[in-house]
């Protein structure tokens, strides 16, 4: 039988850089994750190898039980990927996670270790069920990002294309797209995404670019979601004056045809 999450102690990601890293079936992806089955990193390349070693039918809630004891099995002297494959989409499965984390991070003692991951299904977990966990929700629309600062979340986002190799603003939101992607930086050497609080005090979103093989299914996903959830635009303030300004039709009067007339006489 597959197992349901494998942990590594030293990932061969070379993304991540020098992690510890754990990869969990896709069955604890939620469903709403727009990216499954379309054009997601973790089902193609190196990443997919790992996916294709796990169970792909399985119980969530088992899945993030056996993730937890397999990060029990890690040393703690490394900083942590959490399911670099797959989610969690239960508050219950983030509490066992974010146990596994806080014993992780006792284990690495004096050391400058974190935990981090990235989720899609923030729209029904509550952040504190990730505990010491730094999580970023990930979106992939300006409005989906609004909507999980809300609920407390650091956020990410995907893009089709960067706007600039430096920081942006889109929707009133600051931008910087991944160091890693544009200056190879690797994660354990940036730590962006390592803190999440840090991010949400300097209101920092990050932006991951379609790349890889599966580049192009990503870019018409995020196009149709952008699509989907563009705003009727609000008229200004001067559109509004200049609209009340405008001069009035007056309504037609009413003619009556020759049957209506012939009609009245007949009744007079």
């Amino acid at each position: 039988m597959k197992p349901l999450a494998i942990a590594v102690e030293r990932s061969d990601n070379k993304k991540i850089g020098n992690a510890s890293a754990t990869y969990v079936t896709q069955a604890t992806c939620p469903k709403t994750c727009p990216f499954l089955n379309a054009g997601c990193y973790a089902e193609t390349g190196f990443v997919g190898l790992h996916a294709r070693r796990l169970e792909e039918h399985a119980d969530p809630a088992s899945a993030a039980l056996e993730e937890s004891a397999a990060i029990d099995r890690l040393s703690g002297k490394r900083d942590l990927r959490m399911h670099v494959v797959g989610d969690v989409t239960s508050n219950d499965g983030a509490k066992n996670l974010a146990g596994a984390a806080a014993r992780y991070l006792n284990r690495a003692q004096s050391l400058p270790v974190r935990v981090w991951t990235y989720t899609h299904a923030w729209r029904s977990l509550r952040r504190k069920s990730f505990g010491p966990i730094s999580v970023l929700a990930s979106c992939e629309t300006t409005q989906d990002v609004k909507k999980a600062r809300k609920k407390g979340y650091a956020t990410a986002i995907v893009v089709d294309k960067f706007k600039s190799d430096k920081a942006w603003t889109e929707d009133g939101i600051k931008i910087v797209p991944c160091p890693e992607m544009t200056r190879g930086i690797v994660c354990t050497d940036c730590r962006l995404c390592l803190n999440d609080n840090n991010l949400k005090k300097a209101g920092i979103t990050i932006a991951f670019e379609a790349h890889g093989s599966n580049a192009e299914k990503v870019r018409q996903t995020v196009g149709q979601k952008s699509a989907s959830f563009r705003e009727t635009p609000v008229p200004t303030a001067l559109q509004l004056r200049q609209y009340h300004q405008l001069p009035r039709r007056r309504a037609t009067p009413t003619t009556r045809t020759d049957s209506q007339r012939t009609h009245r006489m007949r009744l007079r």
